[in-house]
């Protein structure tokens, strides 16, 4: 529990667009000192649990921290809004030495479904439709329903949803009447669109 919560502790602070931006001027080539200072907390406790637990306990402890972080990553994407490509580039990075960590930790984990959710975002709102299209297309083979819920690559509504409203959040933001107004009006009509394909999914 000490482990999980600490987890969420630090992914709510990384997350938060007062004390990591994701509406960014430039690149950035390091990870936040928040997923950093993560990475080393998960090893101290993962060296503590094998020092003083039996391997039956250690796999206990270990299994779903992936589950765990891909999770609230997807979930609580809105916290960073607003976001920008750059911001989207900051988060993949997170994600990235989040994952490459883990891997020592938990065994065959991986944060690829957050990976490939924020990946969408840099294809743009016509990509999160055609998204929702191709899988609405593809939910009517029976093989592909047995899958589905272990596609790293499919998401709710909601997270669709959500997803959209932060492509449209550096807009939505901007101080400039018109352009706000304007992308509410263009976010209206692609999040219709998008309910269009996920109800028939």
């Amino acid at each position: 529990m000490e482990a999980r919560c600490r987890i969420v502790q630090s992914l709510q602070t990384a997350l938060s667009a007062e004390t990591a931006p994701y509406l960014l001027d430039q690149e950035v080539n390091e990870p936040d000192p928040q997923i950093l200072s993560l990475n080393a907390e998960m090893v101290v406790y993962d060296e503590t649990t094998t020092r003083f637990l039996r391997e039956r306990e250690v796999a206990f402890v270990r299994t779903g921290l992936g589950l765990l972080i891909n999770s609230y990553l997807i979930r609580n994407a809105l916290m960073v809004a607003p976001m920008n490509a750059r911001g989207c580039g900051r988060m993949q990075l997170n994600i990235l030495v989040l994952q490459q960590n883990l891997k020592n930790i938990e065994e065959g984990v991986d944060l690829v479904r957050a990976a490939n959710y924020f990946e969408l975002f840099d294809r743009g709102p016509d990509a999160i439709v055609d998204k929702a299209k191709e899988d609405a297309a593809v939910m009517d083979s029976d093989e592909a329903q047995e899958g589905a819920a272990k596609d790293n690559n499919k998401f709710t509504y909601d997270e669709l949803k959500a997803l959209m409203e932060l492509c449209y959040s550096e807009q939505l933001a901007d101080p400039e009447r018109g352009v706000a107004s304007a992308a509410k009006r263009q976010m209206a009509d692609k999040l219709l669109n998008l309910s269009e394909y996920m109800w028939q999914s």
